[in-house]
C-alpha cells in the first residue's frame, strides 16, 4: 500500500513539474519561436503581466518579454562585461565617476519601438553599494541610480 501511494506522490509530482515546463501560452511560445528560432531550452517564468523566456543564444544570456497578446516588449542580452559595448558608451563610462567601480553586469536591453540601452551595474570598493547606469549606444547616460536594495533592477517595473 505505501508502495502504491509513494507511486502516485511521485508521479503528481512529475505530471505538476511537466505542467510549469512550458510556462507561456502557445501563442507565446510560437512568438519567441518565430523570433528566435535557434533559441532552445527554454525557461519560462512570469514578471508582473509579461511571459519571460530565457536561454542561451551566440553564448550570452537572454531573456525576452512578452505580453498576454504574444507581442514582443524587451530583449535583454547579458554581456556581463564592458568587451561587448559601444565605444562610446565606454568611452562615455571610462570618463564618468564610476569608472573606478568594479563592473559586476552588463546588460543590452532592447525594444521594439525604443532605442536600445546598455545597462552597466557597478558595485563601489569596500562597500555593498550597487549602482545602475543607463547609458544610450552613442554613450549618453540617461539615468545613474542605487540599486543596492532592489531585487530586479532590470525587470518589467524598469523600463515597461
Amino acid at each position: 500500500m505505501n508502495k502504491l501511494k509513494l507511486s502516485l506522490l511521485i508521479g503528481m509530482l512529475m505530471s505538476s513539474v511537466s505542467v510549469f515546463a512550458d510556462y507561456a501560452p502557445a501563442s507565446v511560445q510560437a512568438a519567441l519561436k518565430e523570433m528566435c528560432p535557434t533559441a532552445g531550452d527554454v525557461a519560462w517564468s512570469r514578471d508582473e503581466a509579461y511571459y519571460v523566456a530565457d536561454f542561451m543564444m551566440n553564448g550570452f544570456d537572454t531573456k525576452v518579454w512578452f505580453n498576454a497578446e504574444a507581442d514582443w516588449v524587451m530583449k535583454q542580452t547579458d554581456w556581463v562585461t564592458m568587451d561587448e559595448v559601444p565605444p562610446a558608451v565606454y568611452n562615455t563610462f571610462a570618463a564618468s565617476e564610476f569608472s573606478g567601480d568594479r563592473v559586476q553586469n552588463v546588460t543590452w536591453v532592447q525594444f521594439p519601438r525604443w532605442q536600445a540601452i546598455v545597462a552597466v551595474e557597478v558595485g563601489r570598493s569596500n562597500l555593498q553599494t550597487k549602482y545602475q547606469i543607463l547609458f544610450t549606444p552613442n554613450g549618453e547616460i540617461l539615468r545613474a541610480r542605487n540599486v543596492t536594495y532592489m531585487y530586479n533592477p532590470l525587470g518589467a517595473s524598469t523600463f515597461l
